[in-house]
């Protein structure tokens, strides 16, 4: 538990600095379309393959909140950042400079700590492969969130919207 307040604390001490690189409202929308994905995917997935037996608030969650709320919605918001002007093969090796430490950090979690069980068949390809599909539908919905929400762009579905 120690371990996960440590993680906790530094995330959130850690945020707001990544936050705030322009252009905010991109990072914003990362952060907020992984966080709600993250909660509607494990929840079905710890209902059949994976469970966290040691985790914050137990009594109210059964996903792993830290995780799906602040970890990877910030692992997201950085390779989003990171990416925001790479072509498709950049964007595959640096997704892979993320997703290769965090599926080794899920297995090693797995076997020596108490932070994570798999069960029913999973294994630590399902994680790199979940992660990898994950952050990059994520990157494809935030360039195309760019696409239409451009500065000039807001403006007129704004206007079309109130009809001003």
């Amino acid at each position: 538990m120690k371990f996960l307040y440590g993680l906790l604390i530094l995330s959130i001490g850690f945020l707001p600095v990544l936050m705030k690189r322009p252009p905010k409202k991109d990072w914003l929308f990362a952060y907020m379309f992984n966080a709600i994905t993250n909660i509607i995917l494990d929840k079905m997935v710890t209902s059949s393959f994976i469970s966290y037996p040691t985790r914050l608030l137990p009594k109210i969650f059964h996903i792993h909140i830290l995780y799906d709320v602040l970890l990877y919605p910030m692992f997201t918001v950085l390779y989003n950042q990171l990416t925001r002007k790479d072509k498709r093969t950049a964007i595959i090796y640096k997704l892979l400079l993320f997703s290769v430490p965090l599926t080794i950090f899920e297995s090693w979690a797995e076997r020596k700590t108490g932070l994570i069980k798999w069960s029913n068949g999973w294994q630590w390809y399902h994680t790199f492969l979940s992660v990898n599909l994950k952050s990059l539908i994520t990157r494809g919905m935030v360039s195309l969130f760019r696409k239409f929400f451009t500065e000039g762009r807001s403006r007129t579905l704004y206007t079309t919207l109130l009809g001003k």
